[in-house]
C-alpha cells in the first residue's frame, strides 16, 4: 500500500485525525475514505458508521506510518 503525494501532503496537515480522536466533518470522511479507496482498490463509502471510520483511519495510518 502506497499513499499517493498528495494524499499524504492532506494528511500532513490533517495529522490530527490519524491520532486523535475527533469530529470529522463530511468533507474530510469523504477525503479519508478517497485515500482508503485508493490503497485497497475498494468502493467504500462514509456511512456513519463509527466503528468502520475507525479501522478506515487505523489501515490508512499503517500506510502513512510506512
Amino acid at each position: 500500500m502506497k499513499l499517493k503525494a498528495e494524499d499524504r501532503q492532506w494528511l500532513d496537515e490533517n495529522r490530527n485525525m490519524l491520532y486523535v480522536s475527533t469530529r470529522i466533518t463530511k468533507e474530510d470522511g469523504i477525503r479519508l475514505y478517497d485515500i482508503y479507496n485508493s490503497l485497497t482498490g475498494l468502493n467504500k463509502k462514509p456511512n456513519g458508521c463509527g466503528s468502520c471510520m475507525r479501522n478506515t483511519i487505523n489501515t490508512i495510518k499503517k500506510a502513512y506510518e510506512e
